[in-house]
C-alpha cells in the first residue's frame, strides 16, 4: 500500500474562520488495490471471487476529511494548519482501510479453514470407504487379518 502524501490531497483555507480542511480523495479503492496486490494467483483475484459477499464490508468511502481549527489563543499558522488537517484526515483513511482489509483476510482465512476442514472430511470419508472396500474383498476371497500377519 502507497502512502498517502500531502500532495495528492485537497485543502480548503479559510483565515477568517481560522480553518483548514483536508479532504484525501479517491480512496474508494484502496482495499480492492490492496487485495489485487497481495491476493492475485493468477487468473483468479481473490477480490473477484469474494468482493459480491464483502463488498459493503470492504467498500471504503470516495474520501475522507480532516480540520483543523485554530484555538482563539493560539497564533494562526497556515501550514501547521494543513499538517493538522492532513495527520487528521489520513488518520481516519488508514483507520478506514486497516479494518476493512482485516475484514476481509479474516473471512479468507475463516473461508480457508472451512474449506480445509471439508477437504479433510471428505479424505476421511474416501479413508473409511477405501478400507471398507478392502475388508470387503478380503472377505470374498478368504483374507482374514491372522492371515496376513503370517
Amino acid at each position: 500500500m502507497n502512502g498517502i502524501k500531502m500532495k495528492d490531497c485537497k485543502f480548503y483555507i479559510d483565515e477568517e474562520a481560522r480553518t483548514v480542511v483536508c479532504v484525501i480523495p479517491n480512496t474508494k479503492t484502496m482495499v480492492r488495490d490492496f487485495i489485487y496486490e497481495h491476493f492475485d494467483w493468477g487468473d483468479v483475484s481473490m477480490y473477484d471471487a469474494m468482493c459480491w459477499r464483502l463488498s459493503d464490508a470492504i467498500g471504503m468511502p470516495h474520501s475522507f476529511m480532516g480540520k483543523a481549527v485554530c484555538a482563539p489563543e493560539d497564533e494562526w499558522n497556515k501550514e501547521t494548519g494543513c499538517m493538522i488537517a492532513f495527520s487528521r484526515a489520513k488518520d481516519k483513511c488508514y483507520k478506514s482501510f486497516f479494518k476493512r482489509a482485516n475484514t476481509f483476510v479474516q473471512t479468507v482465512d475463516r473461508r480457508l479453514g472451512d474449506m480445509i476442514e471439508m477437504f479433510n472430511d471428505f479424505g476421511m470419508k474416501l479413508e473409511n470407504k477405501r478400507e471398507a472396500l478392502q475388508n470387503e474383498i478380503d472377505d470374498r476371497i478368504g483374507i482374514t487379518k491372522d492371515t496376513e500377519e503370517e
